[in-house]
């Protein structure tokens, strides 16, 4: 039988398991299938077999023997209604990375409800000719739907999991911006065990990890300026949990102004969190991205 799919291994493709790179690319095959092919020696790597296990080099050849039918059956073709006229608000873009500032309203990921309308839709969008089979550009952080600010996407499989890893390290250092209820003196750090209410999509912290089921959660806080009763307030994370940055302010009696969910006032013209993303620090480089959302509401407050 003929050999009549040739993949090359690129450096998007490279340094992950040939079973899971298979089971991406022949999207429509199970765990077992692809197992059975190997040990056949159906799906070979530069003319040998190779273990399920064996971790793919840059410039390997997988060459896949059958016939057109069993290939029709094991591809499905993969579709992707591409953003026209994509909307992208670019912060830095070089060879690894893309940093956008994401709209307040809009989801960082698709979900159940909206796949198309989300920035990562856009991102894949703009970055459409790095795509392969078996690779798509994602983001290393994520935010909440109505809080504002600077997202990391990576442009490699390679990028991806230095900047993964660098995330987990805490070699990225995450500011946020926000207006709080009251008047905070001093900076502060908030330390805690975070625990998820799914029913009300809410979380809380407590002190003690009680039942070993909170999440570790470390904030940190300093305000810049104050306009009446209210706090212009810099947050750090040093922990990446959803809603931490709500919560831990609600926590300390000063919740976020327009965050009604977690404790924050009703104020006219206000209807979200005003939470902002501002900045990051990567090694020695700092991103920053202003908030024109929040410099509106400042004059608001004041007045």
């Amino acid at each position: 039988m003929n050999c009549l799919i040739e993949i090359i291994i690129g450096e998007n493709e490279e340094k992950q398991r040939l079973d899971r790179f298979l089971l991406k690319y022949f999207n429509d095959s199970t765990r077992t299938n692809i197992y059975r092919l190997l040990r056949k020696k159906i799906i070979k790597v530069n003319g040998k077999k190779q273990k399920e296990n064996y971790f793919l080099q840059k410039d390997d050849i997988i060459q896949v023997f059958l016939s057109d039918e069993s290939i029709d059956k094991l591809i499905k073709e993969k579709k992707q209604e591409f953003v026209k006229n994509v909307s992208l608000d670019i912060v830095y873009e070089d060879s690894e990375i893309l940093i956008v500032n994401k709209p307040k309203g809009l989801l960082t990921h698709p979900d159940q409800k909206e796949y198309k309308k989300t920035l990562t839709t856009r991102a894949q969008s703009y970055l459409k000719d790095l795509q392969t089979n078996t690779f798509k550009p994602a983001s290393v952080n994520r935010l909440d739907q109505n809080t504002s600010g600077l997202v990391i996407f990576c442009k490699t499989y390679e990028a991806l999991k230095k900047f993964n890893q660098m995330m987990r390290n805490r070699e990225i250092e995450k500011y946020y911006i926000c207006i709080v209820h009251g008047k905070i003196s001093k900076s502060g750090e908030i330390k805690g065990y975070l625990t998820k209410d799914s029913q009300k999509n809410i979380v809380e912290i407590a002190k003690k990890n009680y039942n070993n089921k909170g999440q570790f959660i470390h904030t940190k806080y300093k305000p810049l300026s104050y306009y009446g009763d209210f706090t212009l307030l810099e947050v750090q994370i040093l922990t990446g949990r959803t809603h931490q940055i709500r919560a831990s302010l609600s926590k300390i009696d000063h919740p976020i102004v327009g965050d009604t969910k977690y404790g924050g006032k009703k104020i006219k013209g206000i209807t979200t969190q005003v939470l902002h993303a501002y900045k990051l620090v990567i090694g020695d480089k700092e991103f920053v991205k202003e908030s024109k959302d929040i410099q509106k509401i400042i004059k608001k407050i004041s007045k």
